[in-house]
């Protein structure tokens, strides 16, 4: 790399003789270098002008009126001789005239740009409005800072970005858009300051090379311009793609410095160059070569700092050695497609694993901050850093760490930063009490953290209920029991956990009842009041389906024993004939052992006695189960005989032989009806059931079928027609079993394709009581629509829950109508009818909705407060991995007791092996909804009650 300016001072003529010759390979890689520097240079570089909106570009303007004024000035200075008069007057008409025209554009402009300025302007306060109601709407900021800079108002566009940084950290593409405006509009020292202030706030949301990099083009107009470059070398010098570029524009920086000396240039230079080639970076071998030349050239001008070539190679050919097991990991990620986010969260895992072995701290820090920055939604790339930290932290701070920001981060830090990406995580808010507890913060600081997580918005219970496990079992982990005044709030705080849970959610506020059963069990431990526990567990076990579960039972049964041996005994006896038990035998046990441990002879026997019966009658309920199973692969056997074409006919011997031994071995009853033969009924209804399963079915007249679904079973074909008159029905069939009986679901073939659109229209209209679904035929599983509704966040469309039992869609429309037009009212029945007391309100434009959200929710409706949000279904669950074990013919084990035994599999174990990787192979993150409408004042006022 050759030095201009004063650098070019450091080679004299002096020891031109004294340099050793340099091989013209070592040239050629320099040069090469400086090449692919400078296109690396100008790819990454972004280009300033596209970013910077109209009002930011007065350079340019300034620029054209200097050119008119100098081309006024050279016209006016002209001989006149060279012109006639004519021409003269020519000029000025032509002059006059283009000025008019360009006035007349330019008002036309003007008025254009205000017009859609104030359009701007109006759309942007109604986003304020919005988010002051939700302001953990994503979407919602983004559309408010394109309209900051449609206004072209510098403190419009301030305060839009203002109050999305405080609530999301912004990507690296609107800090680059903000940065580039705050960058030509600062020209004081302390407009210079804020835009630095910017820069080191947008670094400490994401790690980002772009935004770094204009960054160092900022540093020289700054106040402290080498603490920044410092703090750019020793974060963004380690990046093994992008690192190599900040040493080289450090260097540049170094050589067109004109207050610095030689001897400050050439100390700098060497500086750069060792703290460079100490780090496994993309292309190290050139800058290692470049720095062998540069001080060849220089060697005998260097006087200020002696270099230890062993101690350089030892620390380069380190280096060289780690940068060959990480550039795998680099050009994997560098060819993944953007948006292949979870493959890009395995390739950071894996790269982490492999490099903590060998990489330096400040390195292995970095990797972390890009995994972060590039998965910035994903959960475990944060609890994995945060993890990280910790370990690091509780070992005490690395020596060889730097001081700089990015390394003095804390565990606490990363979970702040993790929770502004990510903030339906229960996880992270979790993490975050955790850590506040293992630093020895105050309640008033975890109980920050329990508001901030209730204000978050969270889709379902479930996230709430973690969040509030955990708040609780810190609260237990740092109460004293002895004072009765503690366990009061301990107390409190269970019975509000349960109440805002139940209010915000209804019936779907913790299914497992975990707050309860935890409660019960504190109190029946430490809080020393089993009459209240026990209450407590006897509403936890009648809710849901925990009278199943064996387990608690047991448990329950174990609570109780510490006060009443007879309540206990009471609860076997109870949890033994509970219907739907997932494991009577654990309870025979349990309640034997009891008896043989606290119980008299008369009770163990008759505990015995009463168990005995018990599994005598469920002995004979699973062998009856067992009789009706062995019936099913008959049937399904005739039915894949069918399949292949084969007629009854076909075996008549067998057949003839079996009527002969049926009729010996069933003497006849009354009308001559065999005692085990089948009525004639029955024989006809199944003999057309098999006509109808014969049957071909025309695929070409799918358009003009229609499937109905949730049908009443006693529904019959022409029960369908008459209840149906709205359509002009041809055909009716409906799907039977084996016994002849309706499945609930069948086709109705219609006369054309606009009585089907007719039909669609009519789905889950009332039929018998039960909603009836109705849908097109669509035999390519693929095609088939999987759910009617919209499953993003609907700005237009209100969730009312909690309403009366009898509430009727006039109502809504009435209540809900006041507040502007309405597109729809729909209210959910669950598919046997029942009404689930929820419904959707539709508006036709958002404002009317956001009002309705603020007038009707907790409003009382026949004694019921019903609840009204914005329209945001929780994401669904990721589908389970698909079971291979199933696919190889192997039964799962056994989870109920006299469950049929498992048969073995007959695939050989290599081939299992083989099916089983392949599978695993095969298997191997946000919408936010409307936020409750209660501030962390509200919480904070009834967690210190």
């Amino acid at each position: 790399m050759s030095l201009t300016g004063e650098n070019a001072q450091i080679v004299t003529k002096e020891n031109v003789n004294e340099m050793e010759e340099i091989d013209e390979a070592e040239e050629e890689a320099l040069l090469k270098s400086d090449d692919e520097y400078d296109a690396v240079r100008s790819k990454v570089k972004p280009e300033m002008s596209t970013l910077a909106p109209p009002s930011a570009m007065l350079t340019d303007e300034d620029s054209l009126m200097n050119e008119a004024a100098q081309l006024q000035d050279e016209t006016v200075g002209m001989d006149d001789g060279g012109l006639s008069d004519e021409d003269i007057v020519l000029a000025e008409q032509r002059e006059t005239s283009n000025r008019a025209v360009n006035d007349d554009f330019n008002d036309n402009s003007d008025d254009d740009d205000m017009d859609e300025a104030e359009k701007a302007l109006l759309e942007y306060k109604n986003i304020i409005k919005e988010l002051d109601i939700n302001q953990y709407v994503y979407e919602k900021y983004i559309q408010l800072c394109r309209l900051a800079h449609a206004t072209d108002d510098l403190d419009i566009i301030r305060e839009a970005y203002s109050r999305f940084s405080a609530v999301y950290p912004l990507s690296q593409e609107l800090w680059l858009k903000y940065l580039s405006i705050e960058m030509n509009v600062a020209l004081s020292p302390k407009e210079v300051e804020f835009v630095e202030t910017l820069f080191r706030k947008a670094l400490a949301d994401y790690y980002s090379t772009a935004i770094a990099v204009e960054f160092a083009a900022l540093a020289p107009r700054c106040a402290e311009p080498d603490k920044i470059w410092q703090e750019l070398l020793g974060t963004y010098g380690l990046h093994c793609l992008d690192g190599q570029q900040f040493f080289k524009l450090y260097r540049e920086y170094v050589a067109s410095h004109g207050t610095m000396s030689a001897e400050s240039k050439q100390e700098a230079y060497i500086k750069s160059y060792l703290q460079e080639l100490k780090y496994p970076l993309f292309n190290m071998e050139e800058s290692y070569i470049e720095f062998k030349v540069f001080y060849e050239k220089n060697k005998g001008q260097i006087t200020t700092h002696e270099i230890s070539w062993e101690l350089l190679d030892q620390n380069y050919f380190k280096a060289k050695e780690h940068q060959h097991k990480i550039l795998p990991f680099e050009q994997n990620l560098k060819e993944l497609d953007l948006k292949s986010y979870r493959e890009r969260a395995e390739i950071y895992i894996n790269y982490i694993k492999e490099s903590d072995k060998f990489l330096d701290e400040n390195v292995l820090q970095t990797v972390y901050e890009r995994m972060v920055a590039d998965c910035c939604l994903n959960i475990d790339c944060w609890l994995t850093y945060i993890d990280f930290i910790m370990y690091r932290d509780a070992y005490g701070r690395p020596e060889e760490l730097q001081d700089l920001p990015i390394f003095q981060q804390t565990a606490v830090d990363v979970n702040k930063r993790a929770l502004r990406n990510c903030t339906w995580s229960e996880k992270l808010y979790v993490k975050y009490m955790l850590l506040l507890e293992q630093l020895g913060k105050s309640r008033e600081d975890v109980q920050e953290v329990l508001e901030s997580a209730m204000t978050a918005g969270f889709q379902s219970a479930e996230p709430a209920v973690a969040v509030w496990m955990e708040y609780l079992t810190y609260l237990r982990r740092h109460l004293d029991f002895e004072n009765e005044n503690e366990c009061d709030i301990l107390r409190k705080n269970f019975n509000l956990a349960w109440t805002i849970l139940g209010q915000q959610w209804g019936v779907l506020a913790d299914c497992n009842c975990e707050i309860l059963l935890f409660w019960g069990r504190l109190e029946y431990g430490p809080l020393r009041d089993a009459k209240r526990g026990k209450e407590l567990w006897t509403t936890a076990m009648e809710s849901a389906d925990n009278a199943t579960r064996s387990g608690l039972w047991i448990e329950f049964a174990q609570l109780e024993l510490r006060s009443d041996l007879e309540s206990a005994r009471k609860l076997y006896r109870k949890a033994l004939h509970s219907p739907g038990l997932d494991n009577a035998l654990v309870i025979v046990s349990a309640w034997e052992r009891f008896e043989r441990c606290n119980g008299t002879p008369k009770t163990l026997s008759n505990c015995t006695k009463e168990c005995a019966e018990f599994l005598s009658q469920h002995r004979t309920e699973k062998s009856t189960f067992k009789s009706d199973t062995n019936v099913i692969p008959k049937s399904n056997k005739g039915t894949k005989r069918k399949a292949t074409v084969a007629t009854d006919s076909a075996v008549p011997g067998k057949k003839l032989k079996a009527e002969l031994l049926k009729k010996d071995a069933h003497p006849s009853g009354k009308d001559g009806v065999g005692i085990g033969d089948v009525p004639k009924s029955k024989r006809v209804e199944s003999a057309a059931f098999k006509e109808h399963e014969n049957q071909e079915i025309d695929l070409a007249k799918d358009h003009l079928r229609i499937f109905l679904s949730n049908l009443d079973y006693s529904l019959t074909e022409d029960d369908i027609r008459t209840n149906l008159p709205e359509l002009k029905i041809v055909n009716v069939t409906l799907i039977r079993s084996g016994n002849g009986k309706s499945r609930g679901f069948g086709y109705a073939e219609l006369v054309n394709e606009a009585e089907v659109e007719k039909a669609l229209a009519m789905d889950r209209i009332s039929l018998k009581g039960r909603p009836l679904y109705i849908s097109s035929v669509l035999r390519d599983k693929e095609k088939r629509q999987k759910f009617k509704y919209s499953d993003d966040l609907e700005p237009k469309k209100l969730f009312v829950k909690s309403l009366p039992h009898d509430t009727t869609k006039e109502e809504l429309e009435e209540i809900f109508g006041a507040f502007g037009k309405l597109q729809d009212v729909r209210l959910v029945y669950h598919k046997s009818g029942k009404f689930k007391n929820i419904a959707y309100v539709e508006f036709q434009d958002e404002s009317a909705a956001g009002k309705a959200v603020l007038g009707v929710d907790q409003l009382e409706l026949r004694s019921h407060t019903i609840s009204v949000a914005i329209s945001a279904p929780p994401p669904k669950p990721c589908s389970a991995p698909i079971n291979p074990s199933k696919l190889l013919g192997i039964s799962t084990k056994r989870s109920k007791p006299f469950e049929q035994k498992p048969r073995m599999s007959l695939i050989p174990t290599v081939v299992r092996k083989q099916l089983t990787t392949s599978t695993n192979d095969v298997s191997s993150k946000p919408t936010n909804g409307a936020a409750p409408t209660k501030t962390n004042e509200d919480f904070r006022k009834l967690l210190q009650k």
